[in-house]
Order: structure tokens, then sequence, then C-alpha cells
């Protein structure tokens, strides 16, 4: 947004008087229809030309205190701008929104992209309770890096678990991670009901063309352990797009950290945009907030019986 001038103020008055629309008005100074309309209304109820207030509070800037803890949590979480802020905030040192965005665009932290600033075509949904659904994919970041599949909880967003794998990812790697993601929810005291995929070869059976009772051994699996398999639309993967996205972290953060494990504990464990930002509220959290009534009381009585 343009700072407006006494000057500017003037010219705004003389052209609404002579009718020109306030959008226009708007877009000549770079300013919002809403701020063009309370000038105009200002005028109108004083009939005095708006001026600025010369005693408004001075413009200041972040100390170096802020600088520093801006840094250090930048480093512990590699967060955006808008997420950066609610972090900082819970740490108990406030930065405000734009300057801290400056900041992180100066350090070169921040890009701006245009693309990611529409309207969203698609409404986001998400399940009510960790375990109702999970999502798996297969990824890698580049040909020198190894393949990747992982486990999402839609919930809390919570990574169950991971694989990396030098060969590509067939359907006993797929079993195996899985398996892993079971007992990661059992530990929550959670159960797994769905489990949504894409209809990839490390998950589906490519015989079914030709044999629609056909089946997997991926999908036998699921058949054997009572839980639902939910595959993908074909050519529609925004139906698993909540790890489409993950993979960009993945990308980004990934190759920092020695191990898949320890990437794993620390996406799990810092804030995540689509959760409860004010608390700063992590996927390992959500995952235990989200865990259905029964769930608890399971763990409740578990707790009971060993004292």
């Amino acid at each position: 947004m343009t700072k407006l001038t006494n000057t500017k103020m003037k010219w705004i008055i003389r052209k609404s008087k002579k009718r020109l629309p306030i959008k226009d008005i708007a877009d000549a100074m770079n300013i919002s229809i809403r701020r063009v309309q309370q000038i105009i209304k200002r005028y109108k109820l004083t009939n005095v030309m708006p001026a600025l207030t010369k005693s408004r509070r001075p413009k200041t800037q972040i100390t170096d205190e802020q600088k520093d803890a801006i840094n250090i949590a930048f480093e512990d979480t590699k967060l955006s701008a808008r997420l950066l802020y609610y972090e900082l905030k819970n740490r108990g040192i406030p930065v405000p929104k734009n300057k801290l965005y400056c900041y992180m665009k100066e350090k070169g932290w921040v890009i701006p992209n245009p693309s990611k600033q529409k309207q969203r075509k698609r409404c986001r949904y998400e399940r009510h309770h960790s375990g109702s659904l999970i999502h798996a994919d297969c990824h890698r970041t580049s040909e020198d890096h190894p393949y990747c599949i992982l486990w999402l909880d839609d919930a809390s967003r919570k990574v169950l678990s991971g694989i990396e794998s030098r060969r590509a990812i067939n359907n006993d790697i797929s079993i195996e991670s899985l398996k892993l993601a079971i007992k990661e929810a059992k530990k929550g005291n959670v159960v797994i009901f769905q489990v949504n995929t894409d209809r990839g070869p490390e998950f589906c059976s490519t015989k079914k063309e030709y044999n629609k009772d056909s089946k997997s051994k991926f999908e036998r699996f699921l058949i054997k352990v009572g839980i639902q398999y939910v595959p993908s639309r074909i050519r529609n993967p925004q139906t698993n797009g909540k790890l489409e996205r993950l993979w960009q972290e993945y990308n980004r953060h990934r190759w920092k950290f020695k191990s898949l494990k320890e990437w794993i504990k620390w996406y799990n464990n810092r804030l995540h945009g689509a959760l409860n930002i004010e608390w700063a509220e992590t996927p390992n959290e959500a995952f235990i907030r989200k865990r259905r009534p029964e769930s608890i009381l399971g763990e409740f009585w578990r707790l009971i019986e060993h004292g």
C-alpha cells in the first residue's frame, strides 16, 4: 500500500466531485477502495479537506532481540512468515507481521509467489478424527536420491511412518511401511479405518483391466487387517493433495537431516498451518487431540489396569 499525503487526499476529493469511479481512484493511488470511501466520507461530514495527523505514531523498527529470535526460530522450524509469526508469539517474543515478512524477505528466506495469492478453486476437506483416513504416496527428489513412501494422517497431518529405498517402491515395501504406521497409531491408542492412495502399481493391481477380481498383495493385506481401501480417482491428485503438498517440505528440508526418521520427528513437532496456529499446535499434539472418544476412554482404562 502507498502512503497518502495531503496533496494526494486533495486529488481524491477533486476526482470524487467529478464522479470518477471509486475503484479507479483507488487504483490510481494504489490504495484500497475502503480507504477512499473513508476519506470521501470524512470530507462530506466535516466539509473540511482531510489532512494527515502530525502527531501520528512514528515508524518503528524491529529490535536486535527480535531479530535474534527470528533467526533462531527460523533455524529450528524453517517456517514461512505467516506461520513463523505464531511460532514467535508462542515463544513469547511477538513480531509484527509486516515487519517480520520484510525482514525475512531481506534475508532471502521468503520469495513472493503470485500464483499462490489467487483464490483457491477447491475447498479443503479433512476428517474429524485421527485414524479415520491415512494417505500414502511415493516420491523421489531426484534421480540421485532414494525412493520414499510416507503415511500421513488426514485429520492431524502427522506423518505416521516412512521408508526410503534405493529400489522402486513395491507391494512389499508398501505393506512394511503400513505396518509401521499401524504400530505408531496404536501407541496413541488410535485405530486406522481407511487408507487412500493413488492407483500406482505399488498399491493397486495392474491386471484389473483384464480381471476385475484380481487384487494386489497390498490390497489383500488391507482386507486381512480390516482396513477399507479408498483409491483416488484416475488423474485426480487433489484427492491426495495433503501428501502431495508434503513432498514440497520433504524436498526442501529432508536432506538437512541425517535420516528420514529425524526429519519425520522434526516435522511432527513443529506447528502446522492447517491446525490451530493460535496455539502453535503441532501434528503430534493434534493427533492426540483429535482422537475418537472411544480411543481416549480405552487409554483411560488401560492406564487404570496398569496402575
